[in-house]
């Protein structure tokens, strides 16, 4: 029993130790007015990771051009360009994240701040 709990423990301060430096380097991206990270995002308004990923950039304070491929040809045309076919379809400085994963923006963000 011990050994599962204690194996247990190691294993969430490992991972906690190894996210903790990209949720840092996006906190600093955020806040480093010379990031010059553009963000796209095309969205439904039904989309549940659409909004997933809208609370997520807002709690971090993160701007980014939302675009929704339902309301707007033009915005359909892009996405489907970009090789659309599911929602969220994201885009930081043009470099294509499909769907609402938190890790690759994060890493992505921290790529973004070491260039500049």
């Amino acid at each position: 029993m011990f050994y599962k709990s204690g194996f247990s423990l190691a294993l969430a301060f490992g991972i906690a130790a190894f996210a903790t430096p990209l949720s840092l380097s996006v906190a600093r991206a955020a806040e480093n007015p010379q990031l010059d990270a553009q963000i796209v995002m095309y969205t439904t308004k039904t989309c549940g990771y659409c909004a997933k990923a809208r609370a997520w950039f807002s709690e971090r304070k993160l701007h980014w051009d939302e675009r929704d491929i339902e309301a707007s040809p033009e915005a359909h045309a892009q996405w489907k360009s970009y090789g659309g076919t599911g929602t969220p379809l994201i885009l930081i400085n043009g470099k294509r994240l499909v769907g609402f994963s938190p890790t690759a923006i994060e890493a992505e963000l921290a790529d973004v701040a070491k260039l500049r």
